[in-house]
Parts: structure tokens; sequence; C-alpha cells
């Protein structure tokens, strides 16, 4: 007996396409914590942002005159922003026949592709401070206080005590080590007392019902991944945030998409372009946690 199947009216029966999805990307987090200082049109090619020395004091005998004068220097922490950009270009028959606003996807995926290239470049810097801790072991809450206190107890000699507020950044895998740490269990009282529990109340409870540290020592722990993995190790920080703190982002021109119609080649060119550069001011107020970041088991 003949039977209508779906594979013989192959065509008249659509094939159904689920709309497409966006690649997630990791949140860009850097922006929002350093000293972000805006370059106006036509102040030169370089944001300069000195700092002043110190002076010595001395002591003083009665009835003599002052014969020890000191001397005002100033450094230059200097920062070029260069341009940045990416481009995708889209053919006319592929607006047409696809069922996805194609344009407006490709919008929303430069704009990512901006975001993380600039979170990368303002990460790097934590790779520059002037103290490293952590040697590529698991992070410790130890080590995390011992960056805190390096910022606090900066020397004078090299720019003095890291204003506050801090923060610390790293990546998941790193962070889940101090998670293990914040989660301590013990055995279990039930009628099973092989099987342990986590300890409650606290810091340990608000991990354990959002996986989320919130802050360490006053500071706030955030993640992000888009810190690079190099050999299982990962290499974040504890640095001094905001205005007046250890990185600085100085940005000439805000970025912006724009369409370029390109008739001969029946395509649309987007591309986005903007103008940044970035750096520390003080060395002394970042401290790199150079941290075992391997795939969690």
């Amino acid at each position: 007996m003949a039977h209508t199947k779906t594979s013989t009216l192959t065509d008249t029966i659509p094939t159904v396409i689920e709309e497409a999805r966006f690649t997630q990307q990791f949140k860009a987090v850097m922006a929002g914590m350093c000293w972000n200082i805006k370059k106006e049109l036509h102040e030169g090619s370089t944001v300069n942002v000195p700092y002043w020395g110190i002076v010595t004091a001395h002591n003083l005998v009665e009835g003599t005159d002052m014969a020890n004068p000191q001397e005002m220097e100033d450094t230059n922490v200097p920062i070029t922003p260069g341009e940045v950009g990416c481009q995708i270009v889209i053919t006319d028959k592929c607006v047409r026949d696809d069922q996805e606003d194609v344009i407006r996807a490709a919008g929303r995926i430069l704009g990512e592709a901006m975001e993380v290239k600039r979170d990368t470049d303002l990460l790097a810097e934590l790779d520059d401070g002037t103290n490293s801790l952590g040697s590529s072991s698991t992070a410790t809450m130890g080590i995390v206080a011992a960056a805190r206190a390096l910022l606090s107890g900066n020397a004078v000699a090299t720019g003095g005590p890291a204003p506050m507020p801090y923060a610390m950044v790293h990546h998941p895998y790193v962070l889940l080590d101090l998670v293990d740490v914040l989660t301590p269990t013990i055995p279990y009282s039930g009628s099973n007392s092989s099987t342990s529990q986590a300890m409650p109340g606290g810091m340990t409870e608000n991990v354990l019902k959002n996986y989320t540290i919130g802050r360490l020592f006053g500071m706030p722990v955030v993640e992000d991944g888009n810190l690079t993995i190099s050999s299982s190790v990962a290499k974040g920080g504890v640095f001094a945030t905001g205005t007046g703190g250890s990185i600085i982002l100085a940005t000439a021109d805000e970025w912006d998409i724009e369409d370029e119609r390109d008739a001969s080649l029946r395509a649309t060119e987007l591309n986005i372009v903007g103008e940044y550069g970035v750096g520390e001011y003080l060395a002394g107020w970042i401290v790199e946690l150079a941290c075992n970041a391997g795939t969690p088991a």
C-alpha cells in the first residue's frame, strides 16, 4: 500500500530553522574598574598623567637658618592611544536570502569583539605589577591577603600606599579554589556517617546558594574569563581601582559602527573603529596573582 510520507513531499515541506543564537562571550569587567581618562579633540597624540615626588624634612637648630632646600620632582606617565577596529562584509544576496536580520547581528558581534579586545588589553596590565604572588600554585586566602597588604604597605619610594578601593580579578577556574576553601565540609550527622556536608552559615552559605564569593578582606572578588590561560596558569591580580588608581584607560575616540556600500561588490562593509590606550599609573599599586587554572574536574 502506498503511503504519503515526508520523504515524498520534500519540495513542499519547508525546513524549520530556529533563530540563530549568538556565541556567548565572557563579560568584560575591567573598563568599569579602571581610571578612565577621556582625551579631547586636538589635545595631541599622548595622554600625560604626571605625579609628584616627595621631599625630606630635617631637624633644625634654634637660631640657625635652614640651608638644605629640597627640590620638587615630577614623573610623567604617558599613555598613547591607538586605533582598534574590526570589519564584516555582507553581500546583498546574503541579506536578501537569510531569515535573520544579518546586519543587526553583525553589529552586535562587532561590538562584542571590541569589548573583549579592550578587556584583554586591560587585563594584561596586571602582569606588570611590581610584585607577583602565587608562583603558579593553587590560589589561597593567604596570597589574597598578602596582595592586599602589599598594596596598603607599598613603599613611599615607589609611590606609597595604593589608594583604596582595591579589587581582585581572576579567572573562574582560579576562583574555584577559593570556593573550595570557603565551603569546608564536616561529617554528615545522619545515618550515613561516611558522607559529608558543607559547614553552614555566613559566607559559606552565600557561596553555596549563589556561587559567588562577594568580598574578601574588604575587596570585591570579580571573575573574568577573558584572562589568558597559558600552561594551566592564569595571571590575575589585586589592584587599586577607579580614578587615581593603578590602571589607566585613556580613550581618544569611542568606537562606532559605520556602514559603507560597495556597489560593484554588491555588498556592505560594516566597520567598527575606536581609539584608546592602556597603561599602569604605578606598578607598585598592582599585585599579580599567578595561579593554577587547570580545568576543573
